[in-house]
């Protein structure tokens, strides 16, 4: 009698679905906007914001503007920072460090350590000469030569890149209409350069991964 009254109810419910072609547009509609925001917040979405990494073997204690923070070992933690001039005090191997940093921009990277830093710029759309345009600048590692525009810095603050040291760069980009083309190749003659910080490991496996 269940299993009856289950199928009686559910042909109940598609009859009057059949009936109400508005519900079924809305519920076709719901699904779409949904499957469109989990696609979103899955590839599209990034983190803008700031991070400071500790990559030495001994616990840093920072104070922004007043403002402690503690970063263990190994660790790289979101900071919640504003635009402008920011009072940083730390010690780091009996160094004190008292200096103001002053951020620009939407994306950072507090350096405390003074570790050294690689920024790749990749390019995304169709690009012609790409072998040359790629071995036109360089940088050396351990005596190993890596080819692209990549940037070095060991500062306090790093701010030249748009995807942090916790984010990957995309394997498709959108442009303003929508239209998604890759690092690779595209099929319309639009371009763009995105940019990402690696800390040094990081940096030679994501180029032995993408460029060897």
């Amino acid at each position: 009698m269940q299993v009856l009254f289950f199928v009686l109810t559910n042909n109940a419910y598609f009859y009057r679905m059949k009936k109400n072609p508005a519900l079924v547009g809305f519920l076709v509609v719901l699904g779409i906007l949904g499957a469109i925001v989990l696609f979103y917040f899955s590839f599209l979405d990034k983190k803008s914001g700031y991070v400071v990494d500790n990559p030495s073997d001994q616990k840093i204690e920072l104070e922004i503007n007043g403002k402690k923070y503690s970063v263990a070992p190994k660790q790289t933690v979101r900071l919640d920072l504003e635009k402008g001039e920011q009072k940083l005090k730390y010690q780091y191997k009996n160094q004190v460090v008292d200096t103001v940093i002053d951020i620009q921009k939407s994306n950072g990277l507090l350096n405390p350590t003074g570790a050294e830093y690689y920024t790749f710029n990749r390019p995304y759309g169709v690009r012609e000469n790409v072998d040359s345009l790629f071995r036109s600048s360089h940088v050396t590692i351990d005596d190993k030569v890596y080819f692209g525009n990549i940037k070095k810095s060991n500062k306090i603050y790093i701010e030249n890149f748009y995807y942090n040291l916790d984010e990957n760069f995309p394997k498709l980009f959108f442009n303003k209409e929508g239209e998604a083309f890759s690092y690779s190749f595209s099929t319309k003659k639009e371009r763009t350069n995105l940019t990402k910080i690696f800390n040094e490991e990081d940096f030679k496996q994501f180029y032995f991964e993408n460029y060897e």
